[in-house]
């Protein structure tokens, strides 16, 4: 089987995936975007180097020096950074001065062809985490109620529409109103900018882009998504069911039942049980 690496962005992820491997005794060499995220794999990964997402040859060079064939990209590194003075290197100016637009399906695909270039293969996320993959169904103790399920419904329509458009993934809504659509700014961001418009009892719904891509930015979820749904009184969170990424269900289940919050894995056919109409909206 050829050799596996990471490269990591923020989050909890890449902290996931190296321990799981350390503790299977098949350590997995890294390479750590920031300080951060160097220090969380430092106990797990004895090969660990770091870099800068913009210093691309470097990159590209540490993982072929260490026989690295196959490689697992996981983690956010914000597409802000693009648009303010960022560290780039003569490659990554390069592949970054052929694109049409900044999208991330744009700039990911154009990643995996300067990799491809190399002998190197970015592999699906879920190949190392697969056991995160959000079930479908009621995961927590309450069940939404019928003012919420309809929210989900329209949300559901609403995010899908937006994420086959390479806008974002998320949306807040409520009485069938959206209150904050994501962009760059991220999942967290928006669900404080809705919420502080829907105050309690506002849907938080995630979804995935029609026909996702396991290898790039699958939509993820954990206890610091819930974090932001307590502070602004919402009172569901409903993710795409077989296509996202849940960090930590155990605890978000008890979390969420503390704060009556309900728990959804989303899918179109849980949708046409409890009524909603998913025509127009895309599945993966």
């Amino acid at each position: 089987m050829p050799h596996l690496g990471i490269i990591a962005g923020a989050g909890e992820l890449p902290e996931i995936i190296a321990r799981q491997a350390y503790e299977a005794g098949q350590p997995l060499p890294a390479v750590a975007l920031s300080d951060g995220i160097a220090a969380q794999l430092t106990p797990y990964c004895p090969t660990l180097l770091q870099y800068g997402p913009g210093q691309l040859t470097k990159i590209i060079r540490a993982l072929q020096q260490h026989h690295i064939a196959q490689v697992v990209l996981v983690g956010k590194v914000p597409k802000q950074l693009l648009f303010a003075t960022p560290r780039l290197d003569w490659r990554a100016i390069r592949v970054l001065s052929q694109l049409r637009d900044y999208r991330d399906t744009t700039l990911l695909h154009a990643l995996l062809s300067e990799f491809a270039r190399e002998e190197l293969e970015i592999v699906e996320q879920t190949r190392v985490l697969g056991h995160l993959i959000t079930p479908a169904g009621v995961l927590g103790a309450r069940s939404p109620g019928k003012r919420e399920w309809q929210d989900i419904c329209f949300g559901f329509r609403q995010a899908k529409q937006l994420a086959a458009m390479d806008i974002g993934q998320t949306v807040v809504v409520r009485k069938r109103t959206v209150l904050a659509v994501e962009a760059v700014e991220g999942t967290d961001v928006t669900i404080q900018r809705g919420c502080s418009l829907g105050r309690r009892g506002a849907v938080v719904v995630k979804v995935s882009r029609p026909q996702q891509d396991m290898r790039f930015d699958v939509p993820t979820v954990g206890p610091r998504t819930l974090q932001e749904l307590i502070a602004g009184q919402a009172t569901v969170l409903a993710v795409e069911a077989g296509a996202t990424l849940m960090i930590r269900l155990p605890e978000l289940q008890a979390t969420a039942a503390a704060h009556r919050i309900a728990l959804v894995g989303v899918s179109p056919a849980l949708l046409q049980r409890v009524g909603g109409d998913t025509s127009g909206a895309q599945s993966t």
